[in-house]
């Protein structure tokens, strides 16, 4: 019976489609779990999110909610439930239903259909019934780097009308295409900021498999307009060009991090990962650092974490930052009465530079822990799905089998030193949406660079990505090569060797620790050869510092290279590894596998991904 019914939902008019229901209360939770799953053997994604993406919205009637006028912003047609129902009653070989007589259509949902056309049911491609022909051949395209590029405000009120990525395979390179139509909704239209309405997008992408991600060719073009039909069919053009070339396919599995506008990032990102299936990698590195940040404060602290507020977290820093200008010794009892420590852990942070240092960052850490756990209830044996979501971070395990994975690698490998070995486990590729979208990636000299923390801090790291330091580390009398020999910046190195000096193995994984790799837009980074711990900024024409590696020439006292940025838009963060670093690691122990809690309906994801060669139809 099960390939009987993945056969005909090849066929049915949902295999592949994007679905929000929206059926209030005439449909009781049992009935409305009933419809679900029937959709997804359908083939169908249920999506609890409505965006530009969305085939259509299921609703009982034209019920005025939230959700049905955002509908009708995107120009998304709400089909009547009773849709569903007709067509699950037919029988093999009747005539399929007409989805159009199901739509609900006020009078200016009706004009708009007149208009822009119908969806095609039981095909894949969208009918679009146009009003007037352009000569497409006479729309003006701006390059990306026109000077005088009109303006078009995207990321203050600007939404995603229609999106497509595309992917062409080559035997020696990939070649992406991503096309966008961009819209400013006419209540937030502002001519003071944006000299049109409409805005399209095409963005073509060269990755050669023997070049490094950095050295890829991109191709960027806009056209402007007023005009929505027009838009629309340019967006037809070049989608049918594109799709129709050989070795192309539709992909929507991609998150446009390193392709297309932030702002069909933004429109995305959420989505993405609220859909997202986890593979059993990613299950264990997310379960391995939530114990290993819930261990480190169970072992330090004589309360429960979830005791501890946000405001008891801010007070306490301010105490420490008082014993650091005041050497006030009430201070620092006041910081150990907001926060409890067990006897063995309470230590001095009068003649205690250092301690004073890690009592910053175990603040931090309870300010991490706070904010994600409070999305999970402080649940450890929450769904792992859950504790995902609650990081905001997109994670994705790279196949070792890709270029991807063999050039992190080559950039480990490279850059260790003699004498030690470098057991590579897992390759994560990570995106976090603010990163992404404050990116200085305008600046020159963007090189990927490892950073090294320990394994408890990951928690942090993804959650709400690299932070500056709390004070400048010098003041502190912190002795460390890593931090504060140019002052109060983010550190990096271009020395894997370098980086993991400052991580730490797993508890909960023994003998693995992890590793960041970053893009860091350096700019004009001003070189030292001589320690400069008070700076907060680097020197006047310069974006970053170098601190230059000692030779036999230049009698530098720095013995790593050492690069600091102390603007965070200068960084992000690309991949997470994992892996064992010998002789400090043990290579064979067998990993015990972490017990995993999945979402009930974990099993039943699989079924909401298919494919679908249409483009999004929506109003403008």
């Amino acid at each position: 019976m099960k390939q009987t019914s993945l056969s005909t939902s090849f066929f049915s008019p949902f295999n592949g489609k994007t679905i929000v229901l929206e059926l209030g209360r005439k449909i009781g939770f049992k009935a409305k779990q009933e419809l679900i799953n029937y959709l997804r053997e359908q083939q169908a994604h249920i999506s609890y999110i409505l965006t530009a993406s969305t085939d259509y919205v299921l609703v009982t009637n034209d019920v005025d909610s939230y959700k049905t006028r955002r509908a009708k912003q995107f120009g998304l047609p709400l089909v009547n439930v009773e849709y569903v129902y007709e067509y699950r009653r037919l029988s093999p070989g009747q005539t399929p239903i007409d989805m159009d007589k199901f739509i609900i259509k006020s009078t200016e949902v009706q004009e708009t259909f007149a208009n822009t056309g119908t969806i095609s049911v039981a095909g894949s491609r969208v009918n679009v019934i146009k009003i007037n022909k352009f000569d497409l051949t006479k729309i003006k395209l701006w390059n990306s780097d026109d000077a005088d590029l009109p303006r078009f405000d995207e990321l203050a009120h600007g939404e995603i009308g229609k999106w497509a990525i595309f992917k062409e395979t080559n035997d020696k390179s990939d070649v992406f295409f991503a096309l966008e139509l961009q819209v400013i909704p006419e209540q937030y239209y502002d001519r003071a900021t944006s000299d049109y309405r409409l805005r399209f997008r095409y963005e073509k992408q060269t990755i050669s498999s023997e070049e490094q991600k950095q050295d890829k060719k991109v191709l960027i073009h806009y056209a402007f307009s007023d005009n929505s039909n027009e838009q629309q069919q340019l967006f037809a053009s070049y989608y049918y060009r594109i799709g129709t070339m050989p070795r192309v396919t539709r992909i929507r599995e991609m998150l446009p991090d390193k392709l297309g506008s932030k702002l069909l990032l933004r429109s995305l990102f959420t989505h993405r990962i609220d859909t997202q299936i986890l593979d059993e990698n990613i299950c264990q590195l997310i379960e391995s650092i939530w114990l290993e940040s819930i261990g480190d404060l169970n072992k330090m602290l004589s309360v429960l974490p979830e005791s501890i507020t946000l405001k008891a977290i801010i007070e306490a820093e301010a105490a420490l930052l008082e014993v650091k200008s005041t050497n006030d010794p009430a201070a620092a009892l006041r910081f150990y009465s907001l926060i409890p420590h067990r006897p063995q852990h309470n230590v001095g942070l009068i003649k205690n530079r250092r301690a004073l240092t890690e009592k910053l960052d175990l603040c931090q850490m309870l300010r991490d822990m706070l904010t994600v756990n409070e999305l999970t209830n402080w649940n450890v044996k929450a769904p792992i799905e859950a504790k995902y979501r609650a990081l905001k971070c997109h994670i994705e395990t790279v196949d070792s089998s890709t270029p991807e994975f063999k050039n992190v690698a080559e950039l480990i490998q490279s850059s260790i030193d003699s004498g030690e070995q470098i057991v590579i486990h897992h390759v994560f590729s990570v995106a976090k949406q603010t990163d992404a979208l404050n990116f200085y990636t305008s600046l020159p000299h963007q090189w990927q660079l490892f950073h090294g923390s320990k394994y408890a801090n990951f928690l942090g790291i993804l959650s709400r990505g690299l932070t500056m330091p709390k004070m400048v580390m010098e003041e502190l009398g912190v002795l460390r090569t890593d931090i504060g020999c140019l002052g109060y910046g983010i550190y990096f190195s271009d020395s894997a060797s370098t980086s993991l000096k400052y991580t730490t193995a797993s508890t909960t994984r023994p003998g693995r620790r992890l590793l960041c790799i970053c893009q860091v837009a350096l700019g004009e980074s001003a070189n030292y050869y001589s320690f400069s711990p008070t700076l907060t900024k680097p020197p006047n024409g310069f974006h970053s510092t170098h601190g230059v590696k000692r030779t036999e020439q230049n009698n530098s006292m720095f013995t790593d290279n050492e690069y600091a940025i102390y603007q965070l838009d200068q960084q992000r963060l690309l991949y997470v590894v994992e892996i064992s670093w010998t002789p400090n690691d043990v290579l064979n122990i067998e990993l015990e596998r972490l017990p995993i809690v999945h979402h009930q309906q974990h099993a039943l994801k699989s079924s909401e991904h298919g494919n679908d060669d249409s483009f999004c139809q929506h109003k403008i």
